[in-house]
């Protein structure tokens, strides 16, 4: 106990923002997890662990929270419902908890994955034939088998009382073949004993509970997860200014154009997912607001060496080459496969149930892989996340050394490319121009040209429509006069110098 004590008293002073976060047993908790041996980074598998994924516990408990809602700005018009209904939208929230209570069985897990799929007023039968238990994971285990995985406990406590906070939130994209919000748990498990929130929710259709790898079915599961960010956030001890998004396969896809669209977001993880090149169904390329541009956040991409190569014929440049406004990490790995990341894959004793190219196990136990890559996720988020100094520079630390130091017996390569200077925005353009930082706002305009010929503040339109709306709509001709002259310079034409003239016009006045 003595060293604890001391233990405690060092982490006070070298970690100031522990102090904040968590209360005196939870520091003293943490103190322990550091006092005991340890295998190596990649925090092994304990074959001995009472729960269900063979996790070491962190320095933390773990709580669960179900959110149920509904997002009344969409509806489902489809199943057997005849009426139109406010979509459902429900929230699974881990996050740091104080220890008190008993943790939930598989059981409970099981039966929330079975009301993932819409109740049956609205679907009808669906909802029973859709059931937890068909799936491959149940099959594999057998009727018996499957009986004892439910009585076995995980290491979260539902409802627990949560730590103070604020914590960072890791929101997590499911994915085809994987659509129960249950699917990644482990992972979820897994940061929020180390200090983050994670929230997800099932991946289901637009107007079905079965999914389609189309347009409609991803923008549907990026507006899920926009409500999970925001449902989430009402919680006190939720940060509303640290964020990460995180996915699989197409939540991948849904995370990749979340960390686009929204500068909010902080960090994106991609786990296994088509985004680095063309995928069959044109997706993630193919839907609104997609530019590896506007990828400005540092991104993690987890990916098996063998699915890191462009498809055959294709000439593209991959998404980590052109994303060049990140700070992006690419972790290759041996083959793995999606079950192979999730509870699927990880839980021993059932016999692997191949249905499909992304169902087959390429691991062993799923343990391998991701004991391998969970470090590498931690230590992303710290690195980006964390509010104080100390962590974020540990967590860059461990990012720079070779894999084979911190995860040996698994072959993997990192490579780290930093980002370039991002170029201005349209938002940061206008809002300059109207500042009366024109001249300015044109002299970084001008530098983007020869990088970025197709920047949105290049073309005509833009640049006209612009012009004549801080002119004729706001009355702003002195603001306008450098964004015309830019115009005539680039698109020289009559209307544009009777723009310009009228501007110089307003200008005098």
């Amino acid at each position: 106990m003595k060293r604890i004590a001391i233990l405690h008293m060092t982490l006070s002073r070298i970690f100031p923002f522990a102090v904040g976060i968590f209360a005196a047993t939870e520091l003293a908790a943490l103190a322990l997890a550091l006092l005991l041996p340890c295998e190596t980074n990649a925090q092994r598998r304990d074959p001995t662990a009472p729960n269900a994924f063979g996790l070491i516990p962190g320095p933390t408990a773990v709580g669960f929270r179900l959110l149920e809602g509904e997002d009344r700005s969409r509806v489902v018009t489809g199943g057997s419902a005849s009426t139109a209904r406010p979509r459902p939208v429900r929230t699974y929230l881990w996050y740091p908890a104080r220890r008190t209570g008993q943790p939930m069985r598989f059981a409970r897990y099981a039966a929330l994955a079975d009301d993932d799929v819409w109740p049956a007023e609205m679907v009808g039968s669906l909802h029973d034939k859709l059931a937890y238990s068909r799936r491959p994971l149940a099959r594999g285990f057998g009727p018996v088998g499957y009986q004892a995985l439910l009585q076995r406990p995980v290491l979260a406590v539902e409802n627990a009382k949560p730590l103070a906070g604020p914590f960072p939130l890791v929101v997590i994209g499911q994915g085809f073949w994987i659509e129960p919000a249950i699917s990644l748990a482990a992972m979820a498990e897994y940061l929020a004993g180390r200090g983050f929130v994670v929230a997800t929710a099932p991946l289901v259709g637009t107007n079905s509970p079965v999914v389609r790898v189309d347009a409609q079915d991803l923008e549907t599961e990026v507006r899920d997860l926009e409500f999970v960010v925001a449902r989430s956030r009402q919680l006190s001890f939720v940060s509303r200014d640290k964020l990460a998004v995180m996915g699989l396969d197409m939540g991948g896809m849904a995370a990749v154009l979340l960390a686009m669209r929204h500068r909010d977001v902080d960090a994106f993880v991609g786990l296994p997912a088509g985004i680095l090149f063309e995928h069959p169904s044109g997706l993630p390329r193919s839907a609104p607001g997609y530019d590896p541009l506007a990828l400005r956040v540092p991104w993690l991409q987890i990916m098996p060496a063998a699915q890191a190569t462009p498809p055959p014929g294709s000439k593209a440049p991959s998404l980590f080459e052109t994303a060049t406004y990140s700070d992006r990490y690419m972790l290759l790995t041996p083959n793995m496969n999606h079950v192979d990341i999730t509870i699927d894959g990880l839980i021993e004793g059932h016999v692997p149930i191949a249905t499909g190219p992304a169902y087959t196990q390429e691991t062993a136990t799923g343990a391998e892989a991701q004991e391998a890559f969970r470090p590498y996720v931690l230590n992303f988020l710290t690195a980006f996340l964390a509010r104080d100094a100390d962590s974020r520079a540990k967590g860059l630390a461990f990012l720079s050394r070779a894999p084979e130091e911190t995860t040996p017996g698994w072959k993997m390569t990192l490579e780290h490319r930093p980002s370039a200077p991002p170029s201005i925005t349209f938002d940061e353009f206008v809002e300059a121009v109207i500042a009366g930082r024109g001249d300015e706002a044109i002299r970084k305009l001008r530098s983007v040209a020869a990088v970025e010929p197709n920047h949105v503040l290049l073309s005509e339109s833009t640049l006209r429509r612009l012009s004549a709306n801080l002119l004729f709509t706001w009355g702003l001709g002195k603001e306008a006069l450098p964004v015309i002259e830019f115009l005539i310079e680039r698109y020289p034409s009559p209307d544009a110098r009777a723009l310009l003239a009228q501007a110089q016009i307003a200008a005098s006045r």
